[in-house]
């Protein structure tokens, strides 16, 4: 049966730039949250970066002393625990001595803050954690396990499920599907599962459009550091970067707004797990509550790094240490990686908590493409900072798809955009590896890529393009009904337009049965005319980023020249798809992608589901 639902209704915010947000997507109403930031100028600054680096210093000696072994939740488990090491537990202490001598100086002279170990540690009340439940990843079609198995049964596979799944390593790779209530199986893996061991991880980040820190913090032993990227809400006062009260460690960013009056939000989806002995990155399309991991239809891309063997006796309280480590220094550093770091300071996260990419090997990560977008103006010279379409392009370009034919695309995501006949052919542009500085500039006849055909005036494009979202019958037939479509965006206003692409639209109907999707993926296949394919191949992305002007940017000219105006931050990855026939290739898209193809059409009588009819 399905399971017992809330009686509340969650709806968030679209990420278009253009719908009026509902609600806040910061601290959720209730949250108890307090920063603890220095306010004493330069020496309280410099002595909060000393005891945040003591914090993770900390923590890694916790993680690398094998008498400390937990289980996965982080609590210490048989007799081990009493004997610990003599020389990493007499560090720690005289460590931990200098800091407690440090804060009692500054008490003594008046000027002292709270310090960042201890400052978080208010009493909070924490949500218990949800107990996890098997899910299924790919359902054949017209399956429904809804209604099969007890809920004891459920509960305890899902739990032998998760204690097996900390031990798997991804060092290829990987695209999986995030647990659903209401279709269970044993292939996907929870919020907690993607952490892995607590007992050898040292650091963590966080980021996502919507984030609840009570939530997020219950999964994450005390004494690890956890930063937490999320956008400013309305009413938040607390610096960019400051302690965050959810639990010990426990540290908040804010990436800067970089356009003016606020427009855009800051929707980057992403997770860096840095353990002993491996390095995990995740970039998943759910947002970081437990709504999203339980209800409606996400999926990620997961991706491990082992420690490269000259850094393996590496310890905080080596020869180095983790201020002077530089991570873009590595030799084995591919586009994916690297790109990866330079999104993390963008978005403001402290280098400290990426240092250590440092210390292990992305060499396996070659075939994979980082696809961001950064918010901002960003002038011709410099869209490849921007991102975008041209972060697509150019990742397209490079993976050395044959010449010749055509790209056609598939779209599918949680909110449609206002689509001009312009953007619709530059998107189809990037997709097929066209760059916008090889045909955008000042003047007419230069908006668009001389490759792609142009859309007469006041007609509806005709390109190759197909956008999936789900109609009202299939929200309303879903399993949770019109109370499970409140994250997804398809406004009436965009629907009426006189030359809005509606004959693109297909159902968007998910492999899991009557479960609304809030995946975000474009599938690229190039297609040759009758006898001329020289290749089958394609690309898929998965992401933070819908198909919108919001999230990919647009071309605009200004006064000074051709820009890429980006409202959103955004993340995701391209993955190539090759195949010896067109049929294998339709085998491989079908295996990737999270909706049901081939795709069917919207019928003559069918619209999207657009929420201000019922959730309004």
């Amino acid at each position: 049966m399905a399971p017992k639902r809330r009686a509340d209704v969650l709806v968030l915010d679209s990420d278009d730039d253009e719908i009026a947000p509902r609600n806040a997507p910061g601290p959720r109403a209730g949250s108890s949250v307090r920063s603890t930031t220095p306010t004493g100028g330069a020496a309280d600054a410099d002595q909060f970066e000393q005891d945040l680096a003591l914090a993770m210093r900390l923590s890694m000696e916790d993680a690398g002393t094998p008498s400390n072994a937990t289980g996965s939740g982080g609590t210490s488990t048989g007799p081990a625990a009493a004997t610990a090491a003599p020389n990493a537990n007499s560090s720690r202490a005289e460590l931990e001595r200098a800091r407690l001598e440090r804060q009692r100086a500054r008490e003594a002279d008046g000027t002292a803050q709270p310090s960042v170990i201890s400052a978080s540690r208010a009493p909070v009340r924490r949500p218990t954690p949800r107990s996890r439940v098997a899910t299924l990843a790919d359902l054949p079609s017209g399956e429904d396990t809804g209604s099969g198995g007890s809920g004891a049964s459920s509960l305890r596979a899902g739990g032998a499920s998760s204690q097996s799944k900390l031990s798997q390593r991804f060092w290829d790779g990987a695209v999986k599907r995030v647990p659903n209530d209401y279709v269970p199986d044993d292939e996907s893996f929870s919020f907690g599962d993607l952490i892995g061991p607590r007992q050898t991880l040292e650091t963590a980040v966080v980021s996502a459009f919507c984030l609840d820190p009570l939530w997020v913090a219950s999964h994450f032993p005390e004494e690890t550091p956890l930063l937490l990227v999320m956008p400013r809400g309305p009413g938040d006062t607390l610096p960019g970067f400051a302690p965050f009260g959810v639990k010990g460690n426990t540290f908040r960013a804010v990436p800067p707004t970089r356009l003016q009056q606020g427009a855009g939000v800051m929707h980057t989806k992403l997770m860096l797990y840095i353990h002993h002995d491996f390095l995990r990155i995740v970039i998943p399309t759910a947002n970081a509550i437990s709504y999203d991991w339980s209800i409606i239809d996400n999926a990620f891309y997961i991706h491990d790094f082992p420690l490269l063997a000259e850094h393996a006796e590496f310890s905080a309280d080596g020869g180095e240490e983790l201020g002077t480590l530089n991570p873009l220094e590595n030799p084995t550093h591919t586009q994916f990686s690297r790109s990866f770091i330079q999104v993390c300071i963008k978005l403001a996260v402290p280098q400290l908590f990426v240092s250590r990419a440092k210390l292990y090997d992305f060499s396996r990560s070659g075939d994979v493409r980082l696809v961001h977008s950064i918010q901002g103006l960003h002038p011709r010279a410099e869209y490849n900072k921007g991102g975008g379409l041209a972060a697509l392009a150019r990742a397209v370009d490079s993976l050395g798809f044959a010449t010749g034919g055509h790209w056609e695309i598939e779209a599918t995501g949680s909110s449609i955009g206002r689509y001009s006949n312009n953007w619709l052919a530059q998107m189809l542009g990037a997709a097929s590896g066209i760059h916008p500085s090889s045909y955008f500039r000042s003047g007419n006849g230069n908006q668009i890529p001389a490759q792609i055909p142009a859309t007469p005036p006041r007609q509806a494009s005709r390109l190759p393009i197909k956008i999936i979202f789900p109609t009202e019958d299939e929200i309303l037939s879903g399993r949770g009904g019109a109370n499970d479509g409140g994250t997804l965006f398809c406004p009436t206003s965009y629907w009426a337009g006189s030359t809005f692409p509606r004959h693109m639209f297909h159902r968007g109907e998910s492999k899991r049965s009557k479960v609304p999707a809030h995946t975000k993926i474009i599938l690229g296949l190039h297609k040759y005319s009758s006898g001329e394919a020289s290749a089958h191949e394609g690309w898929m992305y998965l992401g933070s980023h819908n198909f919108t002007p919001a999230a990919w940017g647009r071309l605009e000219n200004s006064a000074s020249g051709p820009q890429l105006k980006i409202t959103n931050y955004e993340l995701g990855v391209v993955l190539p798809i090759r195949a010896k026939s067109a049929e294998e290739l339709q085998t491989k898209a079908d295996a990737l992608v999270t909706y049901r193809r081939p795709l069917v059409k919207y019928g003559p009588d069918e619209r999207p589901w657009q929420q201000e009819r019922f959730l309004s």
